[in-house]
């Protein structure tokens, strides 16, 4: 008969609590979460040109997205992580989470689009029609006189 060693809660290593960031350090976590984001939300319009053009492939725009949606959440956690250790009532916090905050929305709108276009376009590839235009009449209607 084998004893296993047992496993007891004090053994375990547990996740040590954040220090208080500095302003600085919270601001300049916050500022490159941004940048991050501004590099996925380029790289996302630029795939969304090239997936324009009728018969383009969605895959660039989907792997795009992919990214795109990962820095949305490393901003959302950065902009909570600064909230929760940042000096109490320190405006320079304040200013730098209220324009990560402002980016955030931003970046979540944009991503909805996304997802909505590559949506209608698997519909509309799923249906045989044509590409979606946005505000464009129906093929074969006429437009009102």
């Amino acid at each position: 008969m084998s004893l296993a060693p047992s496993t007891f809660a004090s053994d375990i290593p547990q996740p040590e609590a954040s220090p208080a960031e500095t302003a600085e350090e919270g601001c300049a976590a916050i500022r490159h979460a941004l940048s991050r984001l501004a590099e996925a939300e380029r790289s996302q319009a630029f795939a969304l040109n090239l997936a324009s053009a009728p018969g383009s492939s969605t895959a660039p725009v989907e792997a795009r997205l992919a990214t795109l949606l990962d820095r949305t959440r490393t901003l959302r956690e950065t902009l909570s992580r600064v909230r929760k250790n940042a000096p109490a009532h320190d405006t320079r916090i304040e200013q730098c989470s209220n324009m990560g905050s402002r980016a955030l929305d931003e970046a979540e709108k944009l991503t909805s689009t996304v997802e909505e276009l590559l949506r209608s376009r698997e519909a509309a590839d799923n249906s045989g029609a044509g590409p979606v235009r946005s505000g464009a009449a129906p093929a074969g209607s006429a437009a009102p006189p």
